[in-house]
């Protein structure tokens, strides 16, 4: 009896053990270095925009994915903040871009992805610069077999990445402009689960994806998460740098004739909200607030800013005066941007943090 009784203590024990060091470490409890910026200056105010959806730079321009505008983006001259004007079309003619089209920048280029009907394309921002009314080149209008792309980015004109599902198991898919699967890798979180059928597990593993510039390095965030992938691509083959996956989503998969959808769970987090990649860095919007699903649009926002080294560690944490929608960096202005809503006017604007001393 008295056995017994030790074997029960024991196995009460080790399972504490076991629940304690299985417990859910938050991401923001792996950056010791904390930085507070406490003033920022209005960098666009809100005559020039209407409801940002997003925002990119380089070292001249700011894009401001802002369709409720009328066009699908607004482009800005970093230097003097002021209005270069609105381009890209809405419609589904030759030279417009469909509702929704997302772009980010890299040198001189502003890439396109649009997700439902595989277009990639581009503009010359000098070239935009000159004439506001320059037209898209589309690049690619692939078609892949198995693939479920959540965001696709080029690394030069004939290859490109992608980021979502293949064959409901991989993370991302590198392939060529004749939509041919050149390599895959790095298994999606929830791969081996019986209970999502394949567009369930498109719709679970829908991100943010960026590239280094001027190098084959990328970084992908999953939304309602903290997990985080940092690869590279090595003659034509993807690699992985470093993993981060520290908060798994938690979604209740649902089919109802025909239609498939994920409902996120109350008491999950937001997670990841913004990415912006730099030769030096990455920059994360990151909150560990709890997802009310009634009130997703308000609280879809974050003062924390986690700065990761392209090897995947942390270097440091960044907390902002106010919550951000959208963040990206002027590296060599040492700038940080970041879409906010003004408190006092209730619009929205783009306000500026000096970094230099980061």
């Amino acid at each position: 009896m008295q056995k017994q009784i030790l074997l029960y203590t024991l196995f009460f024990f080790f399972a504490l053990i076991s629940c304690t060091n299985n417990k859910k470490k938050s991401i923001n409890d792996t950056f010791s270095e904390k930085i507070i910026l406490k003033e920022s200056a209005t960098f666009i105010d809100g005559d020039d925009l209407a409801q940002i959806e997003g925002i990119c730079c380089n070292d001249q321009n700011i894009i401001v994915l802002d369709y409720h505008s009328g066009y699908s983006f607004t482009l800005f001259d970093v230097d003097s903040c002021k209005l270069v004007g609105r381009f890209g079309a809405i419609g589904q003619g030759p030279d417009e871009l469909a509702l929704g089209t997302y772009g980010q920048i890299e040198k001189d280029n502003f890439y396109l992805f649009y997700d439902q009907t595989g277009f990639i394309g581009k503009y010359a921002i000098s070239s935009l610069n000159k004439d506001i009314n320059t037209t898209p080149r589309q690049m690619v209008r692939y078609q892949i077999i198995d693939a479920q792309l959540s965001q696709a980015i080029p690394i030069n004109d004939s290859l490109f990445i992608g980021a979502g599902t293949y064959m409901s198991k991989f993370q991302f898919v590198l392939f060529d402009k004749y939509s041919n699967v050149l390599d895959y890798n790095v298994e999606i979180y929830n791969a081996s689960e019986k209970t999502f059928n394949k567009y369930h597990k498109f719709l679970s593993n829908q991100g943010v994806l960026r590239k280094r510039p001027n190098q084959d390095q990328f970084v992908y965030s999953l939304n309602f998460s903290s997990n985080i992938d940092f690869l590279e691509l090595k003659e034509n083959k993807i690699q992985l740098i470093k993993s981060l996956r520290l908060h798994n989503p938690n979604y209740q998969p649902i089919s109802d004739n025909n239609l498939n959808r994920v409902l996120p769970s109350d008491n999950n987090i937001i997670g990841y909200i913004d990415l912006c990649a730099t030769e030096k860095y990455v920059y994360a919007l990151h909150t560990d607030k709890k997802l009310f699903t009634n009130n997703i649009g308000n609280d879809y926002n974050s003062k924390t800013v986690l700065v990761f080294d392209w090897k995947g560690y942390p270097v440091k944490k960044i907390e902002l005066n106010q919550n951000a929608f959208y963040i990206c960096v002027n590296e060599s202005a040492e700038k940080l941007y970041a879409a906010v809503i003004d408190s006092s006017s209730s619009e929205w604007v783009i306000v500026s943090y000096d970094i230099r001393d980061l």
